[in-house]
């Protein structure tokens, strides 16, 4: 281990691990697809497929989106990997994925300037940063702006030596105000320091600052336009090909910076509090996209280090320091005055890293201690992946719309042409978008919103999908994309059913088929189970009918417990069984089961391990066996381990 801490190609090996954690499975981990991402990924693809978004906008300095704004700069970047791959999670992601990267090397360059032990620092403090792998593994639009931010400072921080720099560095901050509202006051606050920090202890020379104005004001001037045009402007404002947009509702941004929200400067010292105890405290608002729990945006250990390395910054003379303690500064006096929480005060969170390795470098000359510290950091970021790609994505899947992607590609197979989709809710309109792609020009013509103005528009219809399951149209139409919460609204006799994730594909059956199917006869089950009987019908040892699962009851299947294993003999051969599973809604504290399917005592099926709140259907051809035995297993223990066997049908066509 000694020699493996001392060989010059650690670093190395380090940057490559960090590298691949942040884009390996990029398009299955986090599953599932974000509304954000999906707005962001589908008006990327109709700029560049027709040169307008959604509202029928030409290349705009920022989205309409939902009515009150969405920032367009990780779009625009996201663009290249659109085109080379098409819309999918993965090409939508991968902008991320490579800010993410480059953020780390610009990271780990920044720390050598200030030597090895830094530059080692630096590389293990970003690397291992639960934050920072969480943010680069997903495409929301606002984490661009911190990566914005670093890749100014690293060419502020070479601007002294060099002056070509700072033009280039103060364009590129400039740029950050496209990626995120927070950085309208931030960009100005911390580029004045920056240019104080560089030019201190030198001979003044204006033309590199007026160059770095110019350039910025340039870069900055159409969002400039865009803010006062939403401010007290009449509509949109076309530079050519350029759009700059006027929102049919009050920007959102207004309502996230407090000096521009109703009653908001009485907010902002309960909101600076509330900073303050996620950069030192908790480190987590509740939202799994920003944070696991347990984990927080970063080891908590890293806390008193943080206010070392804040100390060491403030007395001493490194640009590089004093230029990561600026921007914590201007981030956090930017961040008391926005509406908090992770994602809105991101561009708190690369200081903090920086300043919390700078005071684990000061470890440095205690060089067994330093040693211990670096195994200490790089194992906590060996155990939060471990954590991030396994458990925690039961945890996310839900904010994700997990499975609702496949769910829309396999009813657009099933359904003809020009056939009515139903949508399980407006909500998620966007992921429609992303995954049917739609003719942006067709989605403005046929597009119904009740009401424009609202900074959360509700779209209740376009092109050939509506949004909503309502019970008593559901016989009206004959595909659907439901979640799972929902399929007990279908008859499962008259319906095929293909679970994917939390959604399902609802598909109306032939009609001159419909006599193939009737129930399974599960009077005749007979078997065994580890505690209590199966019940038919109702839930374990309950007197209340129906079966509860995934917030519905269904009227038919049975119920069992932990480890159980229970046989039916088929008196006339048959081809399919169609069948759904899960635990009971009341088994809430279980840790989990699996359900198994033989056929004349040979698996037939796996339906690995599921969790409370999960369903799945499945269809298992049965190739004339005489014998069905359904079989659940307890996880690690039993304990309230309610299995259900939902709804099965036979598919036996008379002959």
């Amino acid at each position: 281990m000694v020699n493996l801490l001392k060989s010059p190609r650690l670093p190395l090996f380090i940057f490559i691990l960090a590298a691949l954690i942040r884009i390996l499975w990029i398009g299955d981990i986090p599953g599932g697809l974000n509304q954000d991402e999906a707005s962001t990924g589908y008006d990327a693809w109709a700029l560049l497929a027709e040169g307008i978004d959604r509202h029928g906008v030409s290349w705009p300095v920022n989205f309409i989106a939902w009515g009150s704004g969405q920032n367009a700069l990780y779009a625009y970047l996201s663009m290249p990997f659109i085109a080379l791959f098409g819309l999918t999670v993965t090409s939508v992601r991968l902008a991320a994925a490579v800010m993410g990267i480059l953020s780390v090397w610009i990271f780990w360059r920044l720390g050598k300037r200030s030597g090895s032990h830094m530059g080692m620092w630096a590389l293990l403090i970003i690397a291992t940063s639960p934050w920072h792998i969480m943010a680069s593994r997903w495409a929301l639009e606002s984490n661009a702006a911190p990566a914005m931010v670093l890749f100014a400072t690293y060419f502020f921080a070479r601007a002294r030596d060099n002056y070509t720099y700072l033009p280039i560095g103060s364009g590129l901050l400039a740029m950050a105000v496209y990626a995120y509202g927070t950085a309208y006051f931030f960009a100005p606050m911390f580029m004045l320091c920056a240019w104080i920090f560089v030019g201190y202890g030198r001979k003044f020379t204006l033309k590199p600052y007026a160059i770095s104005t110019l350039c910025a004001f340039l870069i900055a001037l159409p969002m400039m336009v865009f803010i006062a045009n939403n401010s007290i402007g009449t509509g949109n404002i076309h530079w050519g090909p350029i759009t700059i947009p006027k929102y049919p509702s009050e920007a959102r941004y207004s309502g996230i910076f407090l000096p521009l929200a109703p009653g908001g400067w009485a907010q902002i010292p309960d909101n600076a509090i509330s900073v303050i105890r996620l950069l030192v405290g908790s480190q987590d608002d509740g939202l799994p996209w920003n944070a696991t729990t347990t984990w927080g945006v970063q080891y908590w250990i890293l806390t008193p280090f943080l206010m070392l390395g804040i100390a060491y910054a403030a007395r001493e003379k490194s640009l590089t320091d004093r230029l990561m303690l600026a921007w914590l500064i201007c981030a956090l006096i930017t961040a008391f005055c926005t509406s908090a929480n992770i994602n809105r005060v991101n561009l708190v969170w690369l200081p903090s890293l920086w300043l919390s390795g700078r005071g684990l470098w000061l470890l440095s000359p205690k060089a067994q201690i330093n040693r211990i510290a670096q195994i200490i950091v790089f194992s906590l970021g060996v155990l939060f992946s471990i954590h991030y790609f396994t458990s925690w994505q039961e945890r996310i899947g839900n904010s994700f719309f997990l499975g609702l992607g496949e769910a829309i590609q396999a009813t657009l197979q099933a359904a003809p042409k020009d056939a009515p989709i139903i949508i399980t809710s407006n909500s998620v309109y966007t992921s429609t978008l992303f995954f049917a792609t739609p003719s942006p020009k067709e989605y403005v013509a046929t597009v119904g919103i009740p009401d424009p103005t609202s900074p959360f528009q509700t779209v209740e219809n376009f092109g050939r999908f509506k949004f909503g399951i309502h019970p008593e149209t559901i016989n009206q139409e004959a595909y659907w994309v439901a979640h799972i919460s929902e399929l007990a609204h279908f008859d499962l006799l008259a319906y095929e059913v293909k679970t994917f994730g939390n959604y399902a594909a609802v598909t109306r059956r032939n009609p001159d088929t419909l006599a193939c199917y009737q129930p399974l006869e599960i009077w005749g089950l007979s078997g065994q189970q580890d505690f209590s009987t199966f019940g038919i019908n109702r839930d374990l040892d309950s007197s209340e009918f129906g079966l509860p699962i995934a917030d519905q009851r269904f009227t038919r299947g049975f119920s069992v417990h932990g480890e159980s294993n229970w046989s039916l003999y088929l008196n006339d051969p048959a081809d399919v069984l169609e069948i759904g599973l899960g635990l009971s809604s009341v088994g809430g504290c279980s840790d989990g089961m699996k359900f198994k399917i033989l056929l004349d005592d040979k698996q037939a099926f796996d339906g690995k391990t599921m969790k409370p709140g999960q369903l799945k259907f499945a269809s298992i051809p049965l190739h004339n066996a005489k014998k069905i035995t359904f079989i659940t297993e307890a996880g690690i223990s039993n304990r309230c381990d309610h299995g259900l066997w939902i709804s099965p049908v036979l598919k036996r066509c008379p002959k």
